[in-house]
């Protein structure tokens, strides 16, 4: 069967308010003596404990790294992170700084801290404490805290005396700060060392750095490149030289061409001197011209056989002679300058193309020339660096400010911060008050006598369970159906139950009826409590003595309620019953209900005993039909009518007999005895179904229990409208 889930704001409260403090009232004694027994407890406390002074110094760490100068700092401040100023808090509680402390200020020979304690005094101590026992009693007394989320740390000392209190808490402040101090300074000598170690390293390994490569330059001939020696700038020169020369040969090759084509005579020279510059060309052809000019005057005064003239000619002929000679030289004198321009530049071209050749060469020498350079200059760079470090760090002794200063210095209490006695008789009564009501909680309440008539009858079936609300009826002398109370159910305009059970179904999901739902929810499950394990479905019978309507909305009331946990209902209607709005449909054909909402099925019983040896309807055939139902609700006729069948209804799993209001429970209980057996009247209940007048406005069900037994009293559920 499908778990029947019903939500626990639907069930009644289990902490009963009025029975606790029925309870307490009756164990008022119990209560007072034990808030009285705690008072003098602490009262006692009181007079013997041993008052105990808090002193308080207060420090602040400064984010701010302050400079005397524009060095870098060895070992730099705090700073603002918040872990680094927590962290400074157990810097402060570290074993280290507090046992500087604990020797500084001879706590190992102080009685308040060496003494043997309490059992001394009673000769059950062990002997004198070791250094060990003393230090954590005093580390004890140590408390440092940090000021919420600021930069400021509290230290925190407890003593019997209040003087003492403040000079330790002051003492460990001191230290603390001395303790900033001393590790920058130890800081800045540490570095100062180690660096003084590295430089004499660094020294030598520059020093063999440079020596390789210059060693590596003269082994390979790589001059150095700013004297202009290296093989690309001799190559450079060499080629400009080259062009400069392949220039000067070309033009004195064209001069001695141009002399060659000259010849010898004076035309020729002419040219020639034009070409190369020459005192003695000159002359020669001043006095050739000057011997010609006075040959042409001459042999136009005399005859040609005049010795003058044949002096002239002769000379005329010796100055050419001499010109042609001039003229020869002058040709040589070209070729020898073209020849010597040609030579030159042979040689500037095979000393270019050797030194391409070793350029060419010296390119895997270049690399690793330029790899050893490069390490050199690492090497002189680490060293120049750490030269200035150690300068910096030599210049910084007594120089670096202290990031952590004393705000409030710790002064001797005036009060004592322990016992408190406005706390601690306030919080004994409250205690004892505790302890009080739960010793009176557990013994219970007072037993009464029998014969007191004032003693309440406490019948609550909502929380000690349906089990006792049957053994409370089974121990009665006569069995009788248990009492469900009365429920208010709405009222329409005129008499039929298909209209009066939509106006319940509305009532289930309007806003502002919770109350309602929640008590048919907990009748629900007052109803489950008397049911027995098995298999599914369950049946339930629900039927009326006199009235078959009170029994239909008593059994749609039912049903809605079931659905509402979540339950697979089918409701089962047996037709031809007089006063009600019976359908039409008859045997297994299953509809849901429209004024229910429910899944329904009808068996007219008129018609099976009419006929012809009529088959006999039994639960097995209702069950077989039923499907996968968690529960199937019987809608039986009255118990004063034709329509009723015990042998169909005596298996219901559970019997409900709805009532109208004007009608006896008594009646009800005869009538059941006559109709049922003992065990089936163990399975059966009763409520009261009354009608709210129509049109009055419907309010929260207010539920009251009362004893049930005499026939005097009954329980209802009532409803206001």
């Amino acid at each position: 069967m499908k778990p029947f889930s019903i939500d626990e704001r639907t069930l009644p409260p289990l902490f009963d308010v009025g029975a606790v403090w029925t309870i307490l009232w009756q164990r008022k004694m119990t209560v007072l003596a034990s808030t009285c027994l705690l008072l003098l407890l602490t009262v006692a406390y009181l007079a013997v404990a041993k008052p105990s002074y808090t002193a308080t110094a207060s420090i602040m760490i400064d984010p701010r790294d302050s400079h005397a100068t524009n060095l870098n700092s060895v070992l730099p401040g705090i700073g603002s992170d918040s872990a680094a100023i927590a962290s400074q808090v157990f810097v402060i509680e570290s074993r280290d700084l507090l046992m500087k402390v604990f020797e500084s200020e001879g706590i190992a020979n102080d009685p308040e801290f060496s003494g043997g304690g309490l059992l001394s005094l009673v000769g059950l101590g062990g002997g004198a404490p070791t250094k060990d026992e003393i230090f954590r009693r005093f580390q004890r007394g140590v408390t440092v805290e940090r000021a919420g989320l600021t930069y400021v740390i509290d230290v925190n000392f407890v003593s019997r005396y209040a003087d003492k209190a403040a000079r330790i808490a002051n003492a460990i402040v001191s230290r603390y700060k001395a303790g900033l101090s001393g590790e920058r300074e130890t800081a800045n000598s540490d570095v100062n060392s180690l660096l003084a170690d590295k430089i004499g390293g660094l020294q030598k390994n520059v020093s063999d750095s440079e020596h390789e490569v210059a060693e590596f330059k003269i082994t390979h001939k790589i001059l150095d490149a700013s004297a202009g020696g290296t093989l690309q700038s001799q190559i450079d020169k060499l080629t400009d030289q080259l062009i400069a020369a392949r220039s000067d040969a070309d033009q004195a090759k064209d001069k001695y061409n141009q002399a060659v084509t000259a010849g010898t005579s004076p035309t020729g020279l002419a040219k020639l001197s034009e070409i190369l510059s020459s005192e003695a060309t000159v002359k020669l052809r001043e006095n050739y011209n000057q011997r010609a000019s006075d040959l042409a005057n001459y042999e136009a005064m005399y005859q040609p056989r005049h010795p003058l003239i044949k002096r002239l000619r002769s000379e005329l002929d010796r100055m050419q002679g001499l010109m042609a000679v001039e003229a020869q030289r002058i040709t040589q004198e070209l070729k020898a300058k073209s020849d010597l321009a040609a030579q030159n530049v042979r040689t500037l071209q095979a000393k270019l193309d050797a030194l391409r050749q070793q350029l060419e060469g010296s390119d895997v020498a270049q690399v690793q020339l330029r790899r050893l350079e490069a390490r050199a200059q690492a090497a002189r760079t680490v060293l120049d660096d750490f030269l200035k470090r150690a300068e910096e760090t030599s210049q910084m002794q007594g120089l670096q400010l202290q990031e952590a200063r004393v705000i409030s210095s710790a002064a001797p209490p005036v009060q004592p911060t322990w016992p408190k006695p406005l706390l601690l008789l306030p919080v004994s009564a409250l205690l004892g008050l505790i302890v009080g009501c739960g010793v009176a909680l557990l013994r219970g309440p007072k037993s009464q006598k029998e014969s007191d008539p004032t003693t309440p009858i406490r019948s609550s079936l909502l929380e000690v369970g349906s089990e006792k609300e049957g053994m409370l009826e089974k121990g009665r002398s006569e069995p009788v159906p248990i009492s469900f109370g009365e429920y208010h159910l709405p009222s329409v305009t005129g008499v039929g139950a298909y209209s009066s059970i939509r106006a319940m179904r509305r009532r289930f999901f309007q806003a502002g009826n919770e109350a309602f739902s929640r008590d048919v929810l907990q009748l629900m499950r007052r109803i489950i409590g008397h049911l027995k394990e098995h298999p599914k479905p369950y049946v339930l019978l629900v039927s009326s003595l006199h009235t078959p309507l009170t029994a239909r909305l008593a059994g749609a009331m039912v049903g809605i309620g079931l659905q509402q946990a979540e339950q697979k209902v089918l409701v089962v209607e047996f037709g031809s019953q007089p006063g009600l709005e019976t359908p039409t449909r008859n045997g297994n054909g299953v509809f849901v209900s429209g004024a229910s909402g429910l899944r329904t099925v009808v068996y007219n019983i008129a018609a099976e005993k009419s006929a012809v040896s009529p088959p006999r309807l039994t639960i097995d055939d209702i069950l077989a039909e039923a499907g996968a139902y968690d529960f199937v609700l019987l809608m039986a006729p009255s118990l004063v009518g034709e329509g009723w069948e015990p042998a169909l209804f005596a298996e219901a799993d559970f019997m409900l007999f709805a009532l109208s209001p004007s009608e006896d429970t008594s009646e009800v209980g005869n009538m059941l005895r006559q109709r049922l057996d003992v065990d089936q009247i163990e399975r059966s209940a009763t409520l009261v179904i009354a009608r709210d007048p129509v049109g009055v406005a419907e309010s929260q069900v207010v539920q009251a229990i009362r004893p049930e037994g005499d026939g005097k009293h009954s329980g209802r559920i009532v409803a206001r409208r």
